[in-house]
């Protein structure tokens, strides 16, 4: 973090803000879980809890991060039925099997936070999802 800046509203100079650390734990819990869902949905047949530990492990995850991709994962997988006819019903001469595993991943992390997860904003669910998408989502995904 040294030797970056900001400029105040004045123009001066000073140290680089940074971010609340919760709201980048909760970004790097969204990477992780997209990770997860993209994984189990393109090899259906894997242990999820043991997908999530191993997805905790390598990214180096712990405490809030890790508990915040446990719930969010865990809570798409046991929901995803719902969440996936929800999506469904919402495209427009598309179907939710033609879109590239990892924007499914990303929809249905979006979907579960706006339905289940009310102390996030609906706007930061799809802030978040926009910017994923944008990163590693197809072309056009962000759209």
């Amino acid at each position: 973090m040294s030797g970056e800046t900001d400029k105040d509203h004045e123009g001066r100079k000073g140290p680089k803000r940074r971010k609340s650390a919760h709201k980048g734990t909760r970004t790097r819990a969204r990477i992780a879980a997209v990770e997860v869902l993209y994984r189990l949905d393109l090899l259906e047949d894997e242990n999820p809890t043991t997908v999530i530990m191993e997805v905790i492990t390598r990214r180096q995850l712990a405490g809030t991060a890790a508990d915040y991709l446990n719930e969010l994962a865990k809570k798409t997988l046991k929901q995803q039925m719902h969440i996936d006819a929800m999506i469904e019903r919402s495209l427009t001469d598309w179907r939710l099997v033609r879109l590239s595993y990892v924007d499914r991943a990303i929809l249905r992390l979006a979907a579960c936070e706006m339905l289940y997860f009310a102390q996030i904003p609906p706007k930061v669910s799809i802030d978040e999802a926009v910017e994923l998408a944008r990163f590693y989502g197809t072309e056009g995904s962000a759209r």
